[in-house]
């Protein structure tokens, strides 16, 4: 699979981030998408801190073993990584390559995505050479301490493991001035709330209507998005739920007859209805907080409306089929991977985040009040 970025040219059919019915596709005028490999280099950010669930992990689960609720997902076994340089090389990323992280961080002019907190000694870092973030992002993690308790990182406890680091940098660049220079100019990607929407992953929860659940998860988020604030982040790129409904693993868990889940889908767009005002509020009540919504929800319904357009011939099936790895009960990955949107049954190939990841940093038509790459060349 070929792994240079070269300048390509994305047409995607643009529909309203209003559908809720989303099983039905639409008409809409197809709008170019802007190639990663266009952006500059170097990145106007000093580092890029990422935090979320499996869709941005690059290797955080690797090690954990699980617990009562069972065991941890690892992406760190053949067939993940079939395509990740120099090929056959599982990261601990839920893909069949680079991810969304890997890919942001790119056009930003770093070499890929920042190690995984996991993978670093510590104390880390020990010195400021060569010093690029890190990635906290742990797979299946949720906002909520007890989505899929015990078998992930949450996103509380991954910004408090931001904490430690930020004490380590606190050290090396010698003092809060310095420290809150560098945070101030660095990038903070964020993508979670997935896993808080998926019954599977809160068995325990109360019985409460959708409207009630996301109020309670935007409180949550944020409460945390404050506290990365206080420690010092001021630039916020936030991804949003995608459709969830269309997962794979939601479309044969539901017992709705095949397809779409369109009632989970519904409640993925009332999340993302109540994240943009969320992330408005604290625009306006927290001292140089800015952000950039990238809205994978609208993309992937732009792209699933007319996937040719998109380069894709599927995008309602796995690649990977079971446990993604030598199975005598499954079939090996499918060949056409670059034609695939989804890799195994949770999450896309390496070019479903390549294409969604150029539409984020340095389009218009998804992302909001600017996009990736104006947020990051905003000064500090």
């Amino acid at each position: 699979m070929t792994r240079s970025i070269v300048a390509t040219l994305l047409v995607l059919a643009v529909v309203s981030f209003k559908v809720l019915a989303v099983g039905t596709t639409a008409a809409a005028q197809p709008v170019p998408s802007p190639s990663l490999a266009a952006q500059p280099a170097p990145t106007q950010a000093p580092a890029i801190f990422v935090f979320g669930d499996g869709a941005l992990d690059v290797g955080n689960n690797n090690d954990l073993t699980g617990g009562e609720m069972g065991d941890a997902p690892h992406a760190n076994h053949h067939y993940y990584g079939i395509d990740f340089p120099p090929g056959n090389n599982p990261t601990g990323r839920f893909s069949n390559g680079y991810n969304v992280a890997d890919f942001i961080a790119k056009a930003m002019g770093f070499e890929l995505s920042p190690p995984a907190y996991a993978s670093l000694s510590s104390p880390s870092p020990t010195k400021m050479e060569g010093f690029t973030g890190v990635n906290y992002a742990s797979a299946d993690a949720g906002i909520r301490n007890s989505t899929n308790a015990d078998m992930t990182i949450p996103f509380s406890m991954q910004v408090a493991n931001f904490g430690e680091t930020v004490a380590q940098l606190k050290a090396l660049l010698g003092g809060h001035k310095p420290l809150n220079q560098f945070l101030s100019k660095s990038f903070f990607l964020i993508g979670v709330g997935t896993m808080d929407l998926l019954p599977e992953s809160n068995p325990f929860d109360p019985p409460m209507d959708d409207k009630t659940r996301v109020q309670h998860l935007m409180d949550m988020y944020g409460s945390t998005l404050t506290t990365l604030h206080s420690m010092g982040a001021r630039k916020f790129g936030i991804i949003n739920v995608g459709l969830i409904g269309c997962v794979p693993s939601v479309q044969g868990s539901s017992g709705h007859g095949g397809g779409c889940d369109n009632g989970m889908n519904r409640l993925a767009a009332e999340f993302n209805a109540a994240l943009g005002p969320l992330l408005s509020d604290l625009n306006t009540r927290l001292h140089k907080f800015r952000y950039s919504l990238a809205d994978f929800y609208g993309f992937s319904n732009a792209t699933f409306a007319n996937p040719s357009a998109a380069g894709f011939t599927n995008t309602n099936s796995v690649c990977c089929e079971g446990p993604c790895m030598p199975n005598s009960y499954f079939r090996a990955p499918c060949d056409n991977r670059m034609e695939y949107w989804f890799w195994d049954d949770g999450y896309t190939t390496e070019q479903a985040a390549k294409v969604a990841a150029a539409a984020f940093y340095s389009g218009k038509a998804f992302t909001a009040p600017v996009n990736l790459k104006c947020l990051v060349a905003m000064k500090g």
